[in-house]
């Protein structure tokens, strides 16, 4: 079993596939309605696929440039890859302090403790699991045929006003998926103690 340092260790290294898993069109789409004028919410995604089947910011970094070792601008959009670098992104993301970051809600997890619930400024948590997709965009599929759901629940969690407004925003109103279901959420405040433990 790995380390849970940073997270998601417990995580197998690859759960199929591929440990690339697209972020949904409607996530994107429901985001980028609170854009005006822009278009587009976000300006930077440091995580695209290789072969991103639809934007999800203006500009991005894939595995080839390494999103972790390039310069942030913007509001940033980060659903990371799985594995056990979880924590590296949410640093990267609080040292950046603009965006939003989509991961899998373990909240016992060293990453949550030490990098997001002591620097992040909202949380969103959607009823129900997302429905990621493989990197050519098609979705994937259980053993019955059935689409797969992921593995455990998600959350989004912003940095910064800009998007912790939009995520207030978007738990008011719920985001439509590509399955024709109006989602329900819970919106979390930072406003709540970690603890003074060292």
């Amino acid at each position: 079993m790995a380390s849970k340092k940073d997270g998601f260790g417990h995580e197998k290294p690859n759960e199929g596939e591929t440990n690339d898993w697209i972020t949904p069109k409607w996530i994107i789409d429901a985001f980028d309605t609170k854009a005006g004028d822009k278009g587009m919410f976000f300006d930077l995604d440091p995580c695209i696929s290789i072969t991103q089947p639809w934007l999800t910011a203006r500009n991005g970094y894939s595995i080839e440039q390494n999103g972790l070792l390039q310069n942030w601008s913007g509001m940033v959009w980060c659903n990371p890859p799985y594995g056990a670098n979880i924590g590296t992104w949410a640093r990267m993301m609080s040292a950046h302090g603009n965006g939003v970051m989509l991961i899998f809600a373990r909240l016992e997890t060293a990453a949550w403790f030490d990098d997001i619930f002591t620097t992040a400024d909202g949380f969103l948590f959607l009823k129900g699991r997302i429905v990621f997709h493989k990197p050519d965009g098609s979705l994937p599929r259980n053993e019955k045929g059935g689409v797969a759901s992921a593995g455990a629940p998600s959350a989004f969690v912003a940095w910064g006003t800009e998007a912790r407004a939009a995520l207030i925003e978007l738990c008011d109103e719920g985001m439509m998926d590509e399955f024709g279901v109006l989602r329900k959420s819970a919106f979390l405040d930072r406003a709540f103690y970690t603890g003074s433990i060292k």
